[in-house]
């Protein structure tokens, strides 16, 4: 073997192996009730209505602490039930470790299918000992030492199992029948994530994928009719609950939590709907302007998916779903020489690759104590175990902002953007540059 063969292997394993290291130490941290708090509200939710029982909204005594949730009542779409009712019965520790290695495999897939469809590497460029590999494996370091990973982690997110289906839908192979069923599974499992790519797509001609996931979608919804629940007060509870959650004082609100990306920090509600107005008209603009296009350029959709975070809700792990457009990008300035734009693009994972204490809450902390009178125009989070980052700034939903400019930038000044575009079959078409 030679020299240089020896040592990118050698560069391959520490870069495989540290974020598994990296994840080791966070599950022993997080090994509690609240571990994956959230994929528990999947699995117990769905299989709470598969037996005929409403959970919402004042009926989380039937959990009680549990799961992790305490007094709050878990906001899951009862549409979820056919996908995670079986899970509810066989939930536990085991399918906990068999849902983190599922995320684990398939950050590792998307960033090999990332620069296989969109950067052109081959797959044993991936496989085999060089600079090549060297370059993936940091990427896929990038995304799995990430604060947005890892809070989805932690909280046991679906984050990244949607954004596999989202490039799926464009990487396939598939069937029509199977990217309807994934489209449509994305918009039960988080619909928040589809008010900008869903209408983009239907514009571009893609109505019948849409229309025939929305009828599904719609299908999927009403299946908890079928285990002997009342639709309207099933739904009624679940509106319910989703208004506690954004209570002041509840953990969807923005002086309960700073992690949240949505525009609603400001303590001046018409700032809010201002931003958001703004926000709503460059969506409407970049309809207009794209209407006449088939493909989906990767700049589209990082301003598409970062204004769909400022306008619904959304956390931290949400991020999570921009990652392969941060390779693609990055790759492509490389490859052109375009440093400036690389290193501005660069900054963006960098920043989520800081330990989120200090990022998101330690300096956000020591700002909002140098700055008092900031807690009279924004929500400042305050945390409840003691004396540790008061006056917490909401920096989550800044960085959002700060995505979306620079993104809508490069979406009017990259000149030949990487374009994805749907197969009409599962024979895959080559995507133009």
């Amino acid at each position: 073997m030679k020299k240089t063969t020896l040592i990118y292997l050698l560069g391959a394993i520490i870069l495989f192996l540290l974020p598994l290291f990296r994840l080791n130490i966070v599950v022993r941290k997080e090994s509690n009730s609240k571990w994956m708090a959230d994929f528990a509200a999947y699995c117990i939710i769905s299989r709470t209505l598969a037996e005929g029982k409403n959970p919402f909204p004042d009926h989380y005594e039937l959990f009680g602490g549990k799961y992790g949730w305490g007094k709050t009542v878990p906001i899951i779409y009862p549409g979820q039930m056919p996908f995670f009712a079986l899970l509810g019965y066989l939930y536990g520790s085991t399918s906990k470790n068999i849902y983190l290695l599922l995320n684990i495999i398939i950050i590792y897939y998307l960033t090999g299918l990332t620069f296989v469809k969109a950067c052109g590497f081959k797959w044993h460029d991936i496989l085999e000992p060089g600079r090549k590999q060297i370059y993936y494996l940091l990427c896929c370091l990038s995304f799995l030492a990430s604060c947005s990973f890892l809070e989805g982690i932690i909280v046991g997110q679906i984050t990244i199992v949607l954004t596999f289906l989202l490039y799926w839908l464009f990487w396939g192979p598939a069937s029509r029948c199977m990217r309807v069923l994934a489209f449509a599974f994305i918009a039960v499992a988080k619909y928040s994530l589809l008010p900008v790519i869903a209408p983009l797509l239907f514009f571009k001609g893609h109505w019948k994928l849409c229309l025939t996931a929305f009828a599904l979608f719609i299908f999927f919804s009403v299946t908890p009719i079928f285990s002997g629940n009342n639709l309207i007060e099933v739904y009624k509870g679940y509106c319910t609950a989703v208004a506690i959650t954004f209570q002041p004082g509840s953990i969807n609100h923005y002086d309960s939590n700073p992690a949240m990306c949505h525009l609603g920090f400001f303590k001046i509600q018409i700032l809010n709907h201002f931003l958001k107005a703004i926000a709503i008209g460059i969506i409407l603009w970049l309809f207009w302007k794209e209407r006449k296009k088939r493909y989906v350029s990767d700049t589209l959709m990082l301003v598409g998916l970062s204004l769909t975070m400022l306008i619904s809700y959304h956390k931290i792990y949400d991020i999570s779903i921009v990652f392969p457009l941060f390779f693609i990008r990055l790759f492509d300035f490389a490859k052109t020489r375009q440093w400036l734009h690389f290193a501005i693009t660069l900054l963006f994972p960098l920043f989520l690759n800081t330990p989120r204490t200090i990022t998101f809450l330690m300096i956000p902390s020591w700002i909002g104590r140098l700055v008092p009178w900031a807690e009279n125009i924004v929500y400042t989070y305050n945390n409840p175990w003691g004396t540790h980052y008061m006056h917490t700034l909401p920096c989550t939903p800044l960085f959002a902002i700060a995505l979306t400019i620079w993104s809508l930038y490069l979406y009017l000044h990259v000149k030949e953007p990487y374009c994805f575009e749907i197969p009409p079959s599962t024979t895959p078409s080559s995507t133009p540059r």
